[in-house]
Order: C-alpha cells, then sequence, then structure tokens
C-alpha cells in the first residue's frame, strides 16, 4: 500500500492542483487587507507570539491596535445611538404633555392662547416661540383674532417651498410677521402644514427654536406631524368644522 508521504504521490497532488505564486498571494493581500486581521486562527498560525527584528512584521502589535481602533469606533456608535435615543425621548415626552395641553383647552380662544403664549406650546416644546396661521380668501394678510396669522392666499405653499407636509430649517433670522418681538431670538424654525378641514383654507403651525441647529433639514418629523395632526383636531372641534375628508 503507498503511503501518503511517497514522493510520487506528493508530486502528482501538487501536478494536480491550481498553484499560486507569491506576487499573486501577495497582490490578494494588498487588494484585501482586512483579510489576515478578521481570521484569528490565521492571526495565531501567523503570529503565535511577538518577534522582532530585521524585516519582521509584527502582526500581533498591527492585529491589536486594529481590534483597539474597532472597539473605539463601536464605543462612539453606541454612545452616539445612547445621547439619540435619550434625545428622542425627552422629545417624545414633550410632544405628549404639549398634546394633553392642547386636548385640555376650554375653547377656542384658550386653545390659540396656549399655542401662541411664550410660556404655552413653546416652553412645554423647549422652543422660543409658536405661531399658528391660516390662510386668508381677501388677500389681506396680517395679525387675525385671537392672535392667529393671517397670509394671502397661497401663503402656506411660500413660506414652506411647496405643498409639502412640514419644513425644517436652521439658521435662519425669525419672522416678525410670525413671531412679533420674540423673532431676533428665533435662529431654526419648524413648519409644519395644517388642514383643518375641507372647506376651510390650509394653515401652519410654526415653532422657532433658540438655537440655530434646533431644527434641522435631517431631524425626523414625525413627532411635528402628529403634533400639527393634534392641533387641527382641535382647531376642527371648537370651529366646529366637517373632517378634512
Amino acid at each position: 500500500m503507498s503511503h501518503f508521504n511517497d514522493r510520487s504521490e506528493v508530486e502528482r497532488i501538487r501536478r494536480s492542483e491550481p498553484s499560486l505564486s507569491v506576487a499573486e498571494v501577495r497582490a490578494f493581500l494588498m487588494a484585501n487587507p482586512d483579510f489576515v486581521a478578521s481570521d484569528p486562527e490565521l492571526v495565531a498560525a501567523l503570529a503565535p507570539s511577538r518577534v522582532e527584528g530585521d524585516n519582521v512584521v509584527d502582526m500581533q502589535q498591527f492585529v491589536i491596535g486594529k481590534l483597539q481602533g474597532q472597539i473605539r469606533t463601536l464605543r462612539d456608535i453606541q454612545s452616539d445611538l445612547i445621547e439619540a435615543s435619550s434625545l428622542n425621548s425627552l422629545a417624545r415626552e414633550q410632544v405628549h404633555q404639549a398634546t394633553l395641553a392642547l386636548l385640555d383647552a376650554r375653547d377656542f380662544e384658550h386653545l390659540i392662547d396656549y399655542i401662541t403664549a411664550p410660556d404655552g406650546l413653546a416652553r412645554a416644546l423647549g422652543a422660543r416661540a409658536a405661531a399658528i396661521c391660516i390662510e386668508t380668501t381677501n388677500g389681506v394678510s396680517g395679525i387675525g383674532v385671537r392672535s392667529v396669522r393671517v397670509l394671502e392666499p397661497n401663503g402656506v405653499a411660500r413660506m414652506m417651498g411647496g405643498v409639502v407636509p412640514y419644513r425644517l430649517v436652521a439658521n435662519v433670522r425669525g419672522s416678525r410677521g410670525l413671531y412679533n418681538h420674540l423673532a431676533d431670538e428665533v435662529q431654526s424654525e419648524a413648519l409644519v402644514r395644517l388642514e383643518f378641514s375641507r372647506v376651510s383654507p390650509p394653515g401652519l403651525l410654526a415653532l422657532g427654536g433658540f438655537a440655530p441647529e434646533q431644527f434641522h433639514p435631517d431631524q425626523a418629523a414625525d413627532l411635528l406631524e402628529f403634533l400639527g395632526r393634534v392641533v387641527e383636531r382641535c382647531v376642527r372641534r371648537w370651529l366646529d368644522l366637517p373632517p378634512d375628508l
């Protein structure tokens, strides 16, 4: 019986298997620098102990450094996720509290006063100012009854840059037409389109932020949209408007 270490058998196996040149192996490793570092068994085989000397690469130190970098990256990601989760939780709690206050309004006047007063909706959301607007049909804009801002026809689309549900803008100069004497303190803005009823023109809920990045285009707006839907329903209820359906 022939043995595996028989010279002829070894030679036959060598001829039957494709071979790679040193240059090809080197080219592959250069093109795939993570190949060795991502294979613990291969690393252990190549660098079982630390060896130093001329033309000797300390693979263990290389791998350890790479893993330490990955750990730092994962920790940074974890920290960012925890911070984002905390901020989302805070924003959700603020919107929930504001929603309860809107639903508790005693009448329409009380509702509008809560939305527009500096110590009302704006304070509940951690913003500087808030305003509610509705388009007019007579073409005259300005301040309407009970602090409701009146916009010209198509004024909502003009302010929001089109017929969109919301717009978040960083680094703005607050509009006196919206925020009155608080305009100079508004540095970012959230605008939410309001559809009160199928028989009434559209409106707008505006929130002015303290900081330039308090509201920004990359921010999630689901809570703001929810708040807008709550405001719509509250106005509709107190003015006895038909649903927007």
